[in-house]
């Protein structure tokens, strides 16, 4: 499929520069539309929070105020919207991207503003669904938006998710390293970003040696990718004793300088892998490069 929609949510707070970056360095090559939702609470939530956290005994108290805080709340959220907007019109300043209020051109690279208002898991939910592709964060503990977001994106949208660490390459599609074990999830993103795969210079798809290698082997999906247009190299990927196999994969990416990791996400259990680890935990929490995910 195409991918001309690339969806960037932001929030109060949230710096989106290097997203915004991927998703230029992306969009250039793909002729895709830059899409900026800035999601901001909803007043009468932020209300709702805050009699939560004084508790019932002091609510009579909060009472009278509650218009004033209501005003200082949509003040606030108007003042965020506006330096959120200013800060992308700076961006694409720098980087020579226009700002426009309607697309207009198939064939160009442009990013457009939306302010969005309520929880974060709805809206992202139903905008992410009418974009190709959703480019968040790595979860941060400090900023609660990072890790609603790229939850959303994974388990709610049924679109690929990049997810952006502390570094973005240059060129994102210099290498691909592709991380198949033939899963559902991981023939979802396949199928999903055939036309990203084919754009890139080299891909790589690195098979682990598990019990289930002989089922889904490496080469099968090379196959495939041929198919496509694209020539893929078959790698298998030992991994010892007491070395987890999502630490593997990134150990191999890195080996490989790849730009880009591609994988299938949660293909156990999420509990599973919050309780006992696993692949896409280790790679959420620990890779430096830039991960395209699927659930």
């Amino acid at each position: 499929m195409y991918l001309r929609c690339l969806l960037v949510p932001t929030a109060p707070g949230i710096d989106a520069t290097r997203r915004l970056d991927a998703a230029l360095r992306l969009g250039r090559r793909l002729h895709a539309h830059i899409g900026v939702a800035f999601m901001a609470p909803d007043p009468g939530y932020v209300m709702a929070s805050m009699a939560g956290m004084v508790g019932m005994a002091s609510l009579a108290s909060v009472m009278p105020m509650d218009c004033a805080t209501i005003e200082a709340i949509e003040r606030g959220v108007r003042e965020a919207a506006a330096e959120g907007k200013a800060a992308l019109e700076a961006w694409c300043g720098r980087e020579g991207v226009p700002l426009v209020d309607k697309a207009a051109r198939l064939d160009a690279t442009f990013a457009t503003w939306t302010e969005l208002s309520g929880e974060v898991e709805p809206l992202l939910t139903l905008a992410g669904r009418v974009n190709d592709l959703i480019i968040v964060d790595r979860p941060d503990p400090a900023r609660s938006f990072t890790g609603r977001a790229l939850d959303t994106a994974l388990f709610s949208v049924g679109r690929p998710t990049l997810m952006v660490g502390e570094g973005v390459p240059y060129d994102l599609l210099d290498h691909v390293v592709i991380a198949w074990n033939g899963s559902l999830e991981a023939a979802r993103l396949i199928g999903q970003s055939i036309t990203l795969l084919h754009e890139a210079v080299r891909v790589t798809v690195v098979h682990a040696r598990t019990e289930r290698f002989e089922e889904t082997r490496a080469a099968d999906l090379c196959a495939y990718l041929r198919w496509h247009g694209i020539v893929a190299e078959a790698v298998t990927l030992p991994v010892g004793d007491g070395n987890s196999v999502g630490a593997a994969i990134l150990d191999e990416a890195g080996r490989r300088n790849a730009s880009m990791l591609a994988m299938g996400a949660y293909t156990h259990s999420r509990v599973r892998e919050f309780l006992l680890g696993g692949v896409t935990r280790h790679v959420v929490e620990h890779a430096r490069i830039p991960v395209l995910m699927a659930h």
